[in-house]
């Protein structure tokens, strides 16, 4: 294996990462800049214990298996839903 492969399979990924890490969406909430994932999960988080106590209320949580496997799917696929609806450009 050439250096320039090596490189190539090695540096470049770290190198676009660390110039990457800037490109992420901020919102102003009263003044200061949060990023856009950490709003994401907390709404995701907040999605899911609704649709969670909906599930509980309707008597359809015990058909869905294990409580800590279910609880942090619903938590991560509402986190998802909610950045591919608002930041998906």
């Amino acid at each position: 294996m050439t250096f320039i492969t090596r490189l190539r399979k090695t540096a470049f990924p770290v190198i676009f990462a660390l110039f990457l890490t800037a490109c992420d969406p901020m919102l102003s909430i009263q003044g200061s800049f949060w990023p856009a994932w950490i709003i994401c999960i907390l709404a995701g988080l907040m999605a899911s214990m609704v649709l969670m106590w909906q599930l509980v209320r309707h008597r359809l949580a015990p058909y869905l298996g294990p409580p800590l496997l279910i609880a942090p799917s619903l938590w991560a696929l509402c986190t998802f839903v909610i950045w591919l609806l608002f930041y998906s450009t």
